[in-house]
């Protein structure tokens, strides 16, 4: 049978010794002398230590916490895009709701419109639609908005087309200036109100309008109407603004505030007979 040998750690020996003695002496007068010193050498490594362990955790919270902040970020903004989603298609069938009850209500019954939506609006006065050919649209064609000119049909292809604003260079039609006041939607003669005649002609700045009458009473705020024989119904064009005031001129000049802004528009309608 062999015997279990031992080995003796000198260094916990050494170490359980001094504890003993230190606890010893705690119950003496010498404790103090001893503890003081003691405390004072190793407090610095205690604080440090303290310290470096509150740093750690608190960025452990702060990672912990930076984790949930980014996951609630992203299920937010998949939550966003989920509701656009749902309520685009909402907000454009009411807007196409509201574009045809408005056009509806002030048109010819007698008339017929095909209804197209703005694909995009160009910096030369157009804007290309969604219609072409194949839904029966030919060049020429007036667009319009209930009894609000938009433009006409200056190319075609066979699912989209172009239409040619009153802001285009190339656009010039015969208008009339009538008051304001006016009320439109009641059945008059509009030679009866007619203030003067001119010609509204598009233009980068936006649509001039020129050769009223040099002896009109025409005056900002008044309302521009297109009687042109290549538009057939009398349309609104806009609101007449910064009529010239030069008396050595043989005519007045000044321009037109569109109705709409066309790059808002979302929908317009075209006669198609």
């Amino acid at each position: 049978m062999k015997k279990l040998s031992t080995k003796i750690n000198y260094n916990q020996v050494i170490f359980l010794f001094l504890g003993i003695l230190l606890l010893l002496l705690e119950f003496t007068s010498f404790g103090s002398v001893i503890k003081y010193p003691f405390s004072y050498a190793f407090e610095p490594i205690y604080v440090v230590a303290n310290d470096a362990g509150e740093s750690v955790s608190n960025w452990g919270e702060a990672l912990v916490d930076a984790s949930s902040y980014i996951d609630e970020y992203n299920s937010m903004k998949e939550e966003i895009a989920r509701l656009k989603g749902d309520n685009t298609e909402r907000i454009l069938d009411y807007e196409e709701y509201q574009a045809l009850k408005q056009h509806i209500s002030v048109i010819s019954q007698e008339e017929k419109y095909i209804e197209s939506k703005i694909i995009n609006v160009t910096d030369t006065g157009e804007i290309l639609i969604n219609k072409g050919s194949k839904d029966g649209l030919k060049e020429g064609n007036i667009v319009s908005f209930g009894k609000v000119f938009i433009g006409i049909l200056s190319e075609i292809n066979s699912n989209s087309s172009l239409v040619r604003l009153p802001t285009n260079s190339s656009s010039t039609y015969e208008v009339v200036v009538v008051s304001g006041k006016v009320d439109l939607n009641k059945e008059f003669r509009i030679d009866s109100v007619i203030k003067s005649t001119g010609v509204a002609l598009g233009d980068l700045e936006g649509i001039r309008i020129e050769n009223m009458g040099i002896n009109s009473n025409v005056s900002d705020g008044d309302t521009v109407l297109i009687r042109d024989e290549r538009v057939g119904n009398i349309l609104i064009l806009g609101t007449l603004i910064g009529v010239s005031q030069n008396p050595a001129s043989t005519h007045k000049n000044g321009f037109v505030s569109p109705v709409f802004d066309y790059s808002n528009i979302l929908t317009v309608f075209i006669r198609i007979n």
